[in-house]
């Protein structure tokens, strides 16, 4: 390691072992954690020091430096170095056995993260409950260990220093706040072994200004725990001592906003289970008192498996959906699902294209009055008519007369030709052959269960053969008029089974253009075309597919116009095959796809302050054909473009209702020649608008040539800024 990345990799492993506590990597809210434990200087140095040496046992024995830099080490090193520091006195004997302790943490960090990791479920705060336990046991047969006396000296006596940090510590303890308010700071400033209502206080900010998400989950789960002691008569004073009320914040946190995508459900769920966790809760203390053992977060990390482990057992995923990206923040993770919701619900479907070149109508689509019934409902039948809607030029008596007749029929997807049947002339015009209803027919297997049938083809026009593998767009035949055909067209159906006729599937085409009254009026994506319609697959134009056509190696350079500054962005691809643009000097990720028909951007890690974050914005979603008459229109997350002040608002309600939106627009603004060597201009732009009302507005104008992006301008009300591209 070099010693700047060194100093950088520890601090962020010390950091982000204090704020995991509450399933955060934010440093400002470590800070405050930080600043809290030392309000009892001993017990801050024990965590902090528990917290360096656990991490760096983990370094030296080889773990995951991911892990370490995570504070998925640290956080249990954390708590069970501020209750060694609580519970004993210094002493020599106390710190060999601290050394000792926090080796044998690390061994237990090691088997249960091993272990749980293997059925998808978290470690939590098991190792330093047993260690604490082991440590506990043990130390009653220890002599030489002292145990702390947690008395309140007398102010008088004290030392300047001690007086003055005492008096700080304790400023806000006599303040009058209702018995809730007061008992809540105390629980926070207790899970670190504190007793300050301050203590509390600051890391109560801390937790607010790190997630308002996390903020109303905590003081929500509290406050039904300080209900349901009330109600049953159980003692509340309980809820600031040992960590007790900690369980109930930290399971409110884990499970309305952390395991699981914040949502009404998971707040539900979340209230319900917390009188669960308070029978479990007493239960655990009566269990271990008689053991002399502090139960801590045993009945959050208990009930926290158990659920979680339940959760994973559904076949159905309706309401509680589990966080399958962890971007330890509950607004980024609400935000980028709903948007990963609307943009790719699809995306677990096959890229299936059209079958053909050019514009060709609909004549049956799904639920077709003549044939399309039954098992054979979700199929398409497609023809070419002109601008009369007529699919015949005159006489219109022979196959040949038929616009599509003989034209080529294309694979929709990649694949290996399972099936073909040859052996069915064209019928007479008007007459059907029903003895070989299909006709002349092939069968492609996408793989993963899914198969496409195309129907009535020409007979001894196949340029394929039975296991060939084909990629989209290959050339497979010609259209004919065989079998159940009174003209000539193309039948198109998929379906699960690999037999001819099999039972048929709705099933969405990937990306297509519709027109109307002869103009192309929208871009479909993810849609089955609707009978009587003219469609299309997009034409791709050279300039625009060369230009966004980024392979793992390639380096993009721009040069402000403002400054000598150069901007730079290499392209690479992760353990995932994810496309990415990565910015070295702000540490930023830009994720992105190309499909052929569409460039676009999938998800963006970093400073929204960077280079790379504006090139996000500007290019977040490009066709890659040329229509004017279409703008291109997508949803962007919210934790990416709004104001400040009004995103708290909406985080704080996000998990019901949001009532800010950010939207993406595009469109080609100019096309200076029809050749690939000719240039281009698109224009982007994104806008916030709350309850429908635009906030705030930027707009990018990209202009393309040759060499691909040459130009990028980005307009932010009258600042105006040009990036040029060097090749």
């Amino acid at each position: 390691m070099k010693t700047e990345y060194k100093i950088s990799y520890w601090f962020e492993a010390t950091m982000h072992s204090y704020s995991q506590i509450f399933f955060s990597l934010n440093k400002f809210f470590a800070a405050i954690i930080l600043l809290v434990t030392f309000f009892s200087p001993f017990i801050g140095l024990c965590g902090l020091l528990a917290v360096t040496l656990t991490n760096g046992l983990a370094y030296i024995f080889g773990f995951k430096q991911q892990d370490i830099r995570e504070g998925i080490f640290g956080f249990n090193a954390l708590l069970f170095g501020l209750a060694l520091g609580y519970t004993f006195e210094p002493n020599a004997a106390f710190w060999v056995l601290f050394v000792i302790a926090c080796f044998t943490l690390l061994v237990l960090i090691a088997v249960f993260s091993g272990t749980f990791a293997k059925i998808g479920l978290p470690f939590l705060s098991f190792p330093f409950l047993i260690c604490f336990w082991m440590i506990t046991l043990a130390g009653k047969e220890l002599s030489h260990l002292a145990y702390a006396n947690h008395f309140l000296p007398n102010m008088v006596q004290m030392p300047g220093p001690a007086k003055l940090l005492s008096l700080w510590v304790h400023s806000a303890d006599n303040l009058e706040l209702p018995s809730l308010l007061r008992t809540f700071f105390r629980t926070l400033s207790a899970t670190f072994f504190q007793d300050s209502i301050l203590g509390g206080m600051l890391i109560s900010l801390g937790l607010f200004l790190f997630s308002r998400i996390a903020f109303s989950l905590a003081f929500m789960g509290f406050c039904v725990a300080f209900w349901s002691y009330h109600f049953f008569g159980a003692n509340v004073l309980e809820l600031s001592n040992n960590l007790v009320g900690s369980n109930y914040i930290f399971f409110a946190i884990a499970i309305g906003g952390f395991y699981l995508i914040p949502n009404k459900y998971s707040y539900g769920i979340s209230i319900l289970l917390i009188p669960v966790l308070m029978l479990m809760q007493i239960a655990c203390d009566k269990l271990f008192s008689g053991l002399n053992l502090k139960t801590f977060t045993l009945a959050f990390s208990l009930l926290t498996v158990v659920f979680l482990y339940a959760l994973h057992q559904r076949w159905l995923h309706q309401f509680l959906h589990l966080v399958t990206i962890q971007y330890y923040s509950a607004e980024k993770t609400v935000y980028k699902y709903l948007s990963a919701l609307s943009r790719f619900k699809e995306s677990h479907h096959k890229n299936i294209a059209l079958p053909f070149w050019g514009d060709w109508f609909v004549s049956q689509g799904y639920d077709g009055k003549i044939t399309h019934l039954g098992d054979w409902s979700k199929a398409l039948d497609f023809v070419i008519v002109d601008e009369n809607d007529k699919t015949y030029r005159e006489p219109g008596i022979l196959v040949g007369d038929y616009y599509c007749y003989n034209k080529p029929i294309l694979a929709p997807a990649d694949g290996y030709v399972y099936e073909i049947t040859n052996h069915t002339e064209d019928n007479v015009i008007g007459e059907v052959d029903t003895d070989k209803n299909w006709g002349n027919t092939l069968i492609l297997n996408h793989l993963d269960g899914l198969y496409t049938q195309l129907s009535h083809i020409k007979k001894d026009s196949f340029k394929v053969a039975v296991g060939d593998f084909v990629t989209k767009g290959t050339i497979l035949a010609t259209c004919g008029s065989s079998g159940r055909s009174p003209e000539p067209h193309v039948h198109f159906q998929v379906q699960h089974s690999p037999q001819i006729g099999a039972k048929t599937s709705a099933y969405p085409i990937s990306c297509f253009i519709e027109k109307r009254n002869g103009k192309v009026s929208s871009l479909k994506l993810h849609a089955i075309p609707e009978e009587n319609t003219h469609i299309s697959n997009i034409e791709t134009y050279p300039l625009l597919t060369d230009s966004f056509h980024f392979i793992p190696g390639k380096t993009l350079r721009f040069h402000k116009d403002s400054s000598n500054e150069l901007i730079e962005w290499e392209v690479a691809t992760d353990a995932w095959n994810r496309s990415f643009f990565y910015d070295k000097k702000s540490k930023s990720y830009a994720y992105f796809i190309n499909d052929g028909n569409r460039f676009y951007f999938t998800d963006f890690e970093g400073s929204r302050g960077s280079d790379l974050f504006h090139f996000y914005l500007s290019c977040y979603a490009v066709l890659m054909g040329v229509y004017p008459e279409i703008e291109m229109e997508d949803q962007v997350p919210l934790i990416h473009f709004n104001y400040p002040v009004l995103i708290w608002v909406q985080d704080i309600l996000a998990p019901f209702y949001l009532f800010t939106k950010a939207h993406f627009y595009a469109k080609v603004k100019e096309v200076n020649s029809i050749l690939a060597s000719g240039t281009m201009q698109l224009e982007s732009h994104i806008e916030a608008s709350f309850m429908g009302v635009k906030m705030k507005k930027y707009t990018y104008q990209i202009t393309l040539g040759e060499k691909g992006i040459q130009e990028l301008i980005w307009i932010n009300g009258s600042r105006k800024e040009t990036w040029v591209c060097i090749q």
